[in-house]
């Protein structure tokens, strides 16, 4: 409410309550069983009048301000976390530096939990090739572990898939705070690959796509190469 309704509310009500007190004390001089009764009696229907009129309003408020907690905010409405697991590496002079790349056949377990107030449905999941170059360096084996929920991501594909290597696929439907694991098999025989993942999801009526990558880089992937290549 604005303040300056606030205010004349206030002016009336007081001045009206002003009145019924010095009514009341008049009475109360002349007849004081009866001007009793007749206080009650006015004080009584000036309270109903007084909450018919602010009650409702401040339903409205209420209802309002809920609406708007459960509104879906303008941004995704997932959170994700990202590890590569089950890699071997390949050893590679960039030019500016040597480092360590995860080799072809490697894991990226995404981990994604709805935010929202209402259940997001995962629609589909892409791959996107940023860059692809030549380059030759040493593989350096890791023990693997077991996947979760399998995917393989064939970077090598025009345009790249993501295809389910089990019954399961797209869409799956998470609710407030529940999450789906993915582990994604990751493929490539040529070059040094940098990609990200777009997750495609609708929610409330909404839809759109959240890029998956390592904090805000690029995956990198590169070609199995003998040792000494």
């Amino acid at each position: 409410m604005p303040r300056a309704d606030r205010q004349r509310r206030v002016l009336v009500w007081g001045g009206a309550g002003g009145a019924v007190a010095a009514v009341a004390g008049a009475a109360l001089l002349w007849h004081p069983g009866q001007a009793l009764a007749w206080a009650a009696g006015v004080l009584a229907a000036a309270s109903a009048a007084y909450l018919g009129q602010q009650a409702p309003q401040q339903l409205q408020e209420a209802l309002a301000r809920r609406r708007v907690a459960r509104e879906p905010a303008d941004g995704d409405p997932l959170a994700v976390a990202v590890e590569v697991r089950n890699h071997d590496y390949v050893t590679l002079d960039l030019g500016d530096g040597v480092v360590d790349v995860p080799a072809a056949g490697h894991t990226v377990r995404v981990v994604v939990t709805s935010t929202a107030p209402s259940a997001v449905v995962l629609t589909g999941l892409r791959a996107q090739v940023l860059s692809r170059e030549e380059a030759a360096g040493d593989l350096a084996r890791h023990a693997a572990e077991l996947p979760v929920r399998r995917f393989e991501v064939l970077l090598d594909s025009d345009p790249p898939r993501v295809r389910a290597l089990a019954e399961s696929d797209f869409p799956y439907r998470i609710a407030t705070d529940e999450s789906e694991v993915l582990d994604l098999l990751v493929s490539t025989e040529r070059g040094l690959v940098r990609w990200v993942l777009w997750l495609d999801w609708t929610s409330a009526g909404r839809q759109g796509s959240t890029r998956i990558d390592l904090q805000g880089h690029a995956f990198r992937t590169a070609a199995r190469m003998p040792s000494g290549a």
